[in-house]
């Protein structure tokens, strides 16, 4: 037997070549031959008695491709293990040819271990970031905290509408003097509406008609609101276009928002001290959470940087595929159109397929560091495993930083 090897574009797929005389296939054709004359059945001949020469005859096609299958499953194993190569998968078998009288050869395309040297990963130079938390951050979630435990109230005579209010209000769009209705009849919501109610919030709605619903009252009208449409996430016949909208109030339920005493009693806590103790304690931990990641990351960018080498295709188009299942669930949560995934479709397959071969460079690096420095996990499940040891060698790197 010879194997003859041939590296395709990427380095971790190599094309072997195998090639075996006809004295060393006999072996192969002649188990597949006696296993047929034992199983087969043909008229006129009792099972196991059918002669050679008419299972040759009744059988060439099936003989010649399980012969195919029972050599390649002999001599394959063989071939990867003269190559020296570290293969983790074979991704086809091509131009197989066999003749008993002059022996067989087959191409076999197969995905190997990348090679490359581990980059310094003792002593990087990584930032620390400032985990400290300001006062203005905890009164910051003492308001949001007010905000939950709103109470809404319908608003007196001549009440104004203010930011956090929900307030009703009339509305119909124009473009150039046409209504909207006629130019995005299937948008209804950005053409018109009578009685509708949200928020004074931002993104609660188009923010130009928000912004000119401050300060209205009931009953109160506006003629000439303008507002421009974005031009990535519009229906496409309003991108980046401009409409003009009739405004006016109908209700207004303004937000009464808790005292201390209010807020103490909602949440059931101690006191204004525990409540803004407890926020304080979150932010730190959200703090040293974050600046963990961005030290965790610097490293990341450090390794990727200085180790760029070939990853096998199909680790890359796993990993891309979960990538863009999690994207296409961020995507349908935030409200993105399938119309703009469809004009965004090669941009959003070239990024995850970037940000794929990355992760699986990654994991390389990190599990050959594991390797390295003998960093082992308590874990049976070996996709955890390989996941735990990952984390864990990042953690080492960040302990062997400069300090």
């Amino acid at each position: 037997m010879t194997v003859q090897q041939k590296a395709e574009t990427n380095p971790c797929v190599i094309n072997l070549t195998v090639k075996a005389e006809a004295d060393e296939i006999k072996g192969e054709a002649k188990k597949v031959l006696n296993e047929f004359v034992r199983e087969a059945q043909v008229p006129g001949f009792r099972k196991g008695k059918v002669p050679v020469d008419v299972i040759r005859k009744n059988f060439a096609a099936e003989l010649k491709r399980e012969t195919e299958g029972a050599c390649f499953r002999a001599f394959y194993p063989k071939a990867v293990e003269e190559s020296g190569l570290k293969v983790i998968a074979l991704e086809g078998v091509t131009e197989m040819k066999l003749d008993e009288a002059t022996g067989m050869e087959f191409n076999a395309v197969v995905e190997i271990r990348p090679e490359y040297k581990l980059p310094k990963y003792k002593g990087l130079s990584i930032k620390k970031g400032d985990v400290k938390v300001e006062d203005a951050a905890v009164d910051s979630q003492v308001e949001s905290m007010r905000k939950m435990f709103a109470k809404y109230e319908d608003g007196k005579e001549g009440d104004a509408v203010a930011d956090g209010d929900f307030v009703q209000f009339d509305y119909k769009g124009t473009m150039d003097g046409q209504p909207l209705s006629e130019i995005v009849p299937d948008q209804k919501a950005v053409c018109e509406a009578t009685g509708f109610w949200t928020q004074v919030e931002e993104g609660r709605f188009l923010p130009e008609i928000l912004e000119a619903l401050k300060g209205m009252k009931a009953g109160e009208e506006k003629k000439d609101v303008k507002v421009k449409f974005p031009k990535d996430a519009a229906p496409e016949a309003l991108k980046g276009k401009k409409a003009v909208y009739e405004l006016k109030v109908t209700m207004i339920r303004k937000c009464a928002l808790p005292d201390d005493a209010g807020l103490v009693e909602s949440m059931k806590s101690e006191s204004m001290d525990k409540i803004r103790a407890d926020i304080r304690e979150r932010l730190e931990k959200q703090a040293a959470d974050n600046e963990l990641e961005n030290r965790r990351n610097q490293a990341i960018e450090h390794l990727l940087k200085k180790a760029d080498f070939g990853v096998p295709p199909s680790l890359v188009q796993r990993q891309a595929e979960a990538y863009l299942g999690r994207l296409a669930q961020q995507m349908q949560y935030a409200g993105v159109t399938s119309e703009y995934i469809e004009q965004n479709r090669e941009k959003i397959l070239k990024d995850a397929t970037e940000q794929a071969e990355k992760q699986v460079r990654l994991s390389y690096l990190l599990l050959d560091i594991a390797d390295a420095e003998k960093i082992e996990v308590e874990e049976k499940d070996e996709n955890k495993k390989d996941q735990a040891r990952a984390e864990k060698t990042l953690d080492f790197i960040l302990s062997e930083a400069k300090k």
